[in-house]
């Protein structure tokens, strides 16, 4: 199983200092991230007014402009960098050695700017967002059909267990021929978890995924799995249902 997360806007600053280029999951995307990463570095140093209603900055988030410039910035894993509820929730700071490396290999994130990125992959901070247009293109345009590409690498033959937010999910559809199921949370009344606790539930799970690090090769080995340890799931024709 793959497990593929939405980012967070909210990140922790600082981490290791880093120069030169990124090495990142999935090369098949580099020419975006650049296509991406510089546009967006000379509009915030060049123009910061036309960056903060580009990128949709108030008075008071302004001060997130100088994230945007990337030369030899410092650089966390991405499981770390991310700090929205989902991430809070995933307890990631007490994961040991040895899950951080099944985190590696089975939790993904999209990014925005980085493409499809491993939560193990060291990424400096930044803000962008999926609808956020540059120069007058659109984030999916200059990506293209490198996250797709991207997405049938990280699968690598095995399930996506897809936990994006809506948007993410149209910027880059999973690719037909890979078993794919979305990652619902509702309520035992029924009714949809609201947006906070959606998160919140959603990173307990993946906390409890990787406290097992197990090797779930279907979603009925998730729904298994997720029976012998309490936690109520249910697969349906296109979604893993969390009740909650």
């Amino acid at each position: 199983m793959r497990i593929l997360l939405p980012p967070s806007e909210t990140k922790l600053k600082g981490g290791a200092p880093h120069s030169g280029h990124f090495t990142l999951s999935f090369p098949v995307q580099d020419a975006g991230r650049y296509d991406l990463l510089v546009p967006l570095e000379i509009l915030c140093r060049d123009n910061p007014d036309e960056a903060a209603r580009v990128l949709k900055l108030g008075p008071k988030s302004v001060e997130e402009l100088a994230n945007n410039v990337f030369i030899d910035a410092p650089v966390m894993p991405a499981i770390d960098r991310y700090s929205g509820v989902l991430y809070s929730a995933t307890n990631a700071p007490q994961w040991t050695v040895e899950q951080r490396a099944w985190a590696s290999g089975h939790v993904f994130i999209h990014s925005a700017l980085w493409g499809i990125i491993s939560s193990g992959d060291e990424i400096p901070n930044y803000r962008l967002s999926y609808d956020t247009r540059l120069g007058g293109h659109t984030v999916s345009s200059i990506w293209g059909g490198q996250l797709s590409a991207a997405l049938s690498e990280m699968a690598a033959g095995d399930w996506v267990l897809d936990a994006r937010s809506a948007g993410y999910r149209d910027l880059a559809p999973i690719p037909a021929d890979v078993t794919s199921l979305y990652l619902d949370v509702v309520s035992k009344s029924g009714g949809k978890a609201l947006n906070h606790f959606n998160k919140v539930h959603k990173g307990e799970l993946v906390a409890a995924l990787v406290a097992g690090s197990l090797d779930l090769a279907t979603p009925k080995d998730l729904v298994d799995w997720a029976d012998s340890v309490g936690i109520d799931v249910r697969q349906t024709v296109d979604s893993i249902t969390l009740v909650v």
